[in-house]
């Protein structure tokens, strides 16, 4: 027997709504996948062809919890990322050195 819709709830104090859509995103070769707002929540709504949807959900949150990590080393690392970049611009724009 296959459920044809599962509704997914995570709080915000849980995670932030885009990483909620990022998750969900990955699932949208599967499943339809519609990503709704709530206030204090996001909902998720799969529809298709799901046999299990506790193995669905299970899935879901092992996703979510490597894009909510995902998420936080960008944050801690973006003035790092800035810094590598604007080095290579300036490498890169510097003017050649005479006779080379």
């Amino acid at each position: 027997m296959s459920i044809h819709e599962v509704h997914i709830t995570i709080p915000h104090r849980e995670a932030a709504h885009a990483i909620v859509q990022r998750t969900a995103h990955r699932f949208s070769g599967r499943y339809t996948v519609a990503v709704a707002d709530e206030g204090d929540r996001s909902c998720v709504r799969f529809d298709g062809s799901v046999e299990t949807p506790e193995q669905l959900e299970r899935e879901f949150r092992a996703l979510l919890l490597d894009d909510m990590l995902r998420a936080r080393i960008e944050t801690e690392t973006a003035s790092l990322r800035q810094l590598i970049v604007e080095a290579a611009l300036r490498s890169a724009l510097r003017e050649p050195e005479a006779g080379a």
